[in-house]
């Protein structure tokens, strides 16, 4: 068999958090007040009229490295390799497991606190999915958990209120149920301000009596239903935080939201579509096996993962707290397909992107998370093309690329080379290379 050469490079960008999204409601009633006859999307306090298809994408990316080479010397230039061996004697006797740190949070996210600039961010997320897709997200991610749409909702709500008041204070997450049954009519129109921060008031008020998200909230131009809702609070949100200021009004438009009907697609998962797939049939227990370079029963690997995934319940939490380890706690060096295997990479806290990979995914799998193996041909942000290895964790129905060399990426998300024009080679339980 022909031996594939993989050449890997780290390029990292940092990057704003990850998000996704899901769904619900339940009647809340109000005062009638007026709304005129404004077709701009979103008013400023200055009253100069905004479209919100003008406002700037927020995203801002600072360059990063993740170790001290320059591109060049990561692209052709092999490290001595002295510099990441270690003796015979210590290389089956480093550090104690009980000495292995892990990285990651134990915190239920409803004892959890999220600032208001991570609802911000969230919000910017749902609001382009939303306007996307036609569709509200499943879920979205927000400091590493998942929260769903209900959940999501109480967040907007609260968050515009303490917004406009300019307070900074985090706000703690609620158990949400789901809206019993989204209904709801509205007129196209606009909600000024005075009724839109009516609006949320009421819809933290019933959230916090009942313990689930209202099917619609009243208000002068109509019932607005569940996912409407979500959409608005989400433009005046992402209005505040492009603008500084908070709107005039909000504008009601006849666009029709659907909902969800998969658990598993986030507000982001479609930017990332060659890279995060859905299942598709695979036996998963082939993807949960040990082998030569991914040695899921090794004593400190088995440590490592169960301190990394400590406390926490979701398969999501488990996984992102994986990848970010890996990514977080090794330096990338330069060399061709596998060197180190899992255990070796985890000795020397070094590997270039098939180690990286061996580490992820035994790690995963050492957790009961499956992982798979993806090579492909990358065109990295330098303009430049590379053959390349990433993996992919299994959570809920969906392989989310979980690519560690970059500082820049987190679970399901790759920013240091474009998803778009990337060639895959092949998938595998086992690398051959």
């Amino acid at each position: 068999m022909q031996i594939a050469i993989v050449i890997a490079i780290c390029i990292a960008f940092s990057c704003s958090s990850t998000i996704y999204a899901v769904d619900n409601y339940q009647p809340v009633f109000n005062n009638n007040s007026s709304a005129g006859n404004v077709t701009s999307d979103c008013v400023p306090e200055d009253n100069n009229s905004v479209n919100v298809s003008e406002i700037p994408s927020i995203a801002q990316n600072q360059n990063f490295t993740k170790d001290n080479s320059t591109e060049h010397e990561e692209a052709g230039v092999v490290d001595n390799q002295s510099q990441y061996l270690i003796s015979n004697n210590s290389s089956n006797n480093y550090s104690a497991i009980n000495e292995i740190k892990a990285a990651g949070t134990t915190t239920s996210k409803y004892s959890a606190t999220f600032t208001l600039s991570s609802i911000k961010d969230a919000a910017t997320r749902v609001k382009t999915f939303i306007e996307s897709n036609q569709r509200l997200p499943s879920y979205v991610i927000i400091s590493d958990y998942k929260i769903t749409m209900s959940e999501f909702l109480y967040l907007l709500a609260k968050g515009t209120a303490l917004i406009n008041s300019g307070k900074t204070t985090s706000l703690t997450l609620k158990n949400v149920s789901a809206a019993t049954s989204p209904s709801g009519t509205s007129k196209v129109g606009v909600l000024y301000k005075k009724e839109y921060l009516s609006l949320a008031n009421r819809v933290t008020s019933y959230i916090d009596k009942y313990g689930r998200a209202p099917n619609y909230a009243s208000s002068s131009l109509g019932n607005i239903q569940y996912q409407k809702l979500i959409y608005t609070l989400s433009k005046i949100v992402d209005f505040q935080k492009n603008k500084g200021s908070m709107p005039n009004y909000v504008s009601l438009t006849n666009i029709v939201i659907k909902m969800n009907s998969s658990s598993t697609e986030g507000a982001d998962i479609n930017d990332n579509n060659k890279v995060n797939e859905a299942y598709n049939g695979e036996t998963l227990s082939n993807y949960l096996k040990a082998t030569a370079n991914c040695q899921v029963t090794d004593t400190y690997i088995k440590a490592l993962s169960a301190s990394i995934t400590s406390g926490l319940s979701s398969s999501w939490s488990k996984a992102s707290a994986i990848f970010n380890w890996v990514r977080d706690n090794l330096n990338y060096s330069f060399y061709y397909n596998t060197k180190y295997g899992a255990v070796k990479t985890l000795q020397l806290k070094s590997g270039n992107c098939v180690d990286h990979s061996h580490l992820v995914i035994a790690l995963a799998r050492a957790a009961g998370i499956p992982g798979k193996y993806v090579h492909g041909t990358c065109v990295f942000n330098s303009g430049t093309t590379y053959g390349h290895v990433w993996a992919q964790l299994y959570v809920n129905g969906v392989w989310y690329a979980a690519d560690a060399i970059s500082y820049s990426n987190s679970l399901g998300e790759i920013n240091n080379w474009d998803t778009s024009t990337v060639t895959i080679k092949g998938k595998y339980a086992e690398l051959p290379f």
